[in-house]
């Protein structure tokens, strides 16, 4: 069963980030310069992977732009901030 919620303010967010599972992720839509761009973050152990793609013009991911490892969650969350312009739009998976 695939599972997927919304998540609408970024206070939720990282609240989800500390709680997010081994088996869960997060996917962000946001912007990297003047780029739309797909945003996956992961974690194991206490270090987030963020994986940022350019998005295609029909939404889906496209080229691998960056890959970055966050040591923690002060890191991820100052990170996520960089690629959000105006409305969040993020999904917990």
């Amino acid at each position: 069963m695939f599972y997927e919620e919304k998540v609408t303010s970024f206070a939720e967010l990282a609240k989800r980030l500390r709680i997010l599972d081994q088996d869960a992720g997060i996917r962000l839509l946001g912007r990297l310069g003047s780029k739309g761009v797909l945003v996956f973050v992961t974690k194991f152990g206490p270090k987030y992977t963020l994986m940022t793609y350019a998005t295609k013009k029909d939404g889906t991911p496209g080229k691998r732009l960056q890959t970055l490892e966050l040591e923690g969650i002060k890191e991820a969350e100052r990170s996520l901030k960089g690629y959000i312009r105006g409305r969040l739009h993020a999904w917990v998976y």
